[in-house]
């Protein structure tokens, strides 16, 4: 039977639009009023005779595939003196914004919308989730959902974090509307709530939270017992049902923006969709160099002719959105309107290519300073946070205290997964497949032997930075323990495998951030349709020579337990027997590195599995 959650909120104090207030948006004005404020304070003037209608406005915070990074990343920004290395995001920097926001509208909602649990394996691996719940204890999150990657450890995982999140952030509800699980489950009894509602102005707001079923069955490790309902069916059946409780219906998903868009046309009452799990970067940032793969927020029609709102915030931490919706009377979207914050940290800043310097540093952090500066940016100035700092620094010590250097990387290299994808480390496009992953393949074949490795691109996580790496490092760009073990295929089977993934990536959108094939000893071309996607497929043996792969003859393929349980596309793969384990990951990376105090460094040529690609 569903659940009824119901909350009442605080009592309702001064927002940015009064309820059947006449008069266009506005907000209240907090802090020191830098640049900063200005923009955290701002909201577009509606034009009057939407103003005019306005009966309420709801505002939402919100993040999403966090994945266990509870430091700032890093971004290559493109400024007038060149390519700006610098620090994003973060804790503090979020932490800063939502009391920002809080102080200016307290009714302001903050939502996780999934995977935000494993990634970072510095951090997972040795609290489980802890330190992540601890982060949303800290941020006072009102609604998380469950992401892809909650699922990577079975039902136990799940409840683990869960039990994290209640007794850390137990002010968070977690949204499920769509999966259920058996009664012998680990989460029977502690699984969320199908539904809450919260009062915010004498108006009632119905939440609900979905995930991606298939992509947890194709590429995680969900326990036999849970099964995933289908969304639309579901969510138009329980607005419907909803509907003499609330008129405003907010939906948390992690689907993907692209599903997040189709759904959208197709949900009878749903006003605003806050997803995740795509890592989309929504939100104009054309000028510094990323292509984005969306606006912010997406406005579109729903099922019965009214408008709704579609919003997701990147990954990592790097974005916090900040949407603000309006509506009139009747509970039907007026205005979706926002921006996604990406809180810089001025003084990391530094030029690329150039040797660091105090009058580089001064360049490189004026540059930076410019582009916060400038009023129609999406940048703002991180700011430190006490409260952040003091929650998450017990996690952070214990993480630094396992912490050695374990060699050098000698160059920057992309972690793409898909060929459209943007590289962030270079701030360019990188359509020949993860440089990351080349790198880490030829170290897998030079320590444990083979014709061929052959892995998944999703393996590879994050882009690695030339300089000093370390165990923290390593852990971010693999974090998964997976076991490497050789399995005999012929070129030919060899082949059907390319195909068979390409063709499933191609037709699953969401599949692309996992599945595209790389590795050492191998390159091909590739096009995003048609029965036999990839052509072109060249061996390239131990000296460097290369040539195109021999059908009939049997290779050594060095690959990965998830690969050869047919995960990601890799079905074919299932069928075949695999030889003992031979290594784990990252220890035989820590080996290699060991023996030779650096990764290889590798030519643009060595540095693409795919030598062309075709949309």
């Amino acid at each position: 039977m569903k659940r009824f959650y119901k909350e009442l909120a605080l009592t309702s104090l001064a927002l940015a639009i009064a309820a059947c207030s006449s008069s266009g948006p506005a907000t209240g004005t907090a802090g020191s009023g830098s640049m900063t404020d200005m923009k955290l304070n701002s909201i577009d003037n509606a034009d009057a005779e939407i103003a005019d209608k306005i009966d309420f406005t709801l505002e939402i915070l919100h993040v999403n595939d966090v994945h266990s990074y509870i430091d700032a990343n890093k971004v290559s920004l493109k400024t007038p003196a060149g390519l700006v290395r610098v620090k994003v995001g973060g804790p503090e920097a979020i932490k800063s914004v939502i009391e920002e926001r809080r102080k200016a509208n307290p009714d302001v909602l903050v939502i996780s919308a999934g995977d935000q649990i494993t990634g970072n394996a510095s951090n997972y691996d040795n609290f489980h989730g802890e330190a992540d719940a601890a982060l949303h204890g800290m941020y006072k999150t009102d609604f998380y959902v469950y992401g892809n990657h909650e699922f990577d450890h079975g039902g136990k995982g799940l409840r683990t974090y869960v039990d994290f999140m209640k007794k850390l952030s137990p002010q968070s509800v977690l949204l499920n509307s769509d999966m259920t699980v058996g009664p012998d489950s680990p989460l029977n009894g502690e699984n969320g709530v199908t539904e809450a509602f919260r009062e915010i102005q004498g108006h009632t707001v119905a939440f609900y939270g979905v995930t991606t079923g298939k992509k947890i069955t194709h590429s995680s490790s969900p326990d036999p017992d849970m099964k995933f309902a289908e969304t639309v069916p579901l969510i138009n059946e329980m607005t419907a049902k909803h509907n003499d409780v609330a008129k405003i219906h907010v939906l948390v998903t992690h689907q993907g923006v692209i599903a997040d868009r189709t759904n959208a046309a197709l949900l009878n009452d749903v006003d605003i969709i806050v997803g995740g799990d795509s890592h989309s970067l929504c939100g104009d940032f054309s000028k510094y160099g990323f292509k984005g793969e969306c606006t912010y927020p997406m406005t579109r029609t729903n099922a019965t002719g009214h408008k709704i709102c579609v919003v997701q915030a990147n990954e990592y931490g790097k974005i916090i959105g900040d949407l603000k919706v309006s509506f009139d009377k009747d509970g039907h979207v007026l205005k979706c309107e926002g921006t996604p914050y990406m809180p810089l940290w001025t003084d990391s800043a530094q030029l690329k290519g150039v040797p660091k310097s105090p009058e580089g540093k001064k360049i490189a952090e004026a540059e930076i300073k410019g582009l916060i500066d400038q009023p129609d940016s999406p940048f703002i100035e991180a700011r430190p946070n006490d409260t952040a700092t003091k929650a998450l620094q017990p996690y952070r010590d214990a993480i630094k205290a396992k912490f050695t250097t374990l060699g050098q990387a000698v160059q920057d290299t992309c972690t793409t997964r898909y060929p459209t994808d943007e590289c962030v480390i270079k701030n360019a496009q990188s359509p020949f497949g993860s440089e990351t992953c080349k790198v880490f393949s030829k170290v897998f074949l030079d320590e444990l032997g083979g014709d061929i490795y052959l892995g998944n691109s999703g393996m590879f996580r994050v882009d690695m930075e030339e300089g000093d790496f370390t165990d923290g490092d390593l852990l971010a760009i693999i974090p998964f323990s997976n076991e490497l073990k050789e399995v005999k295929l012929t070129g030919k089977e060899f082949v059907d495998v390319l195909n068979q993934v390409i063709r499933y990536i191609n037709a699953d959108v969401a599949a692309r951030d996992g599945g595209t094939p790389c590795g050492w000893g191998f390159t091909y071309a590739m096009k995003m349709s048609g029965d036999t996607p990839v052509t072109e497929v060249m061996f390239t043996d131990a000296s460097g020579k290369s040539q195109p792969i021999n059908l009939k003859k049997t290779y050594r393929v060095l690959t990965t337990d998830y690969v050869l349980r047919g995960k990601d596309g890799f079905a074919l793969l299932k069928k075949k027997k695999a030889g003992p384990v031979k290594g784990i990951d990252a220890p035989v990376v820590k080996e290699y590195l060991r023996k030779h105090g650096s990764f290889p460094e590798l030519s643009a040529e060595e540095l693409k599995t795919i030598t062309s690609f075709t949309e």
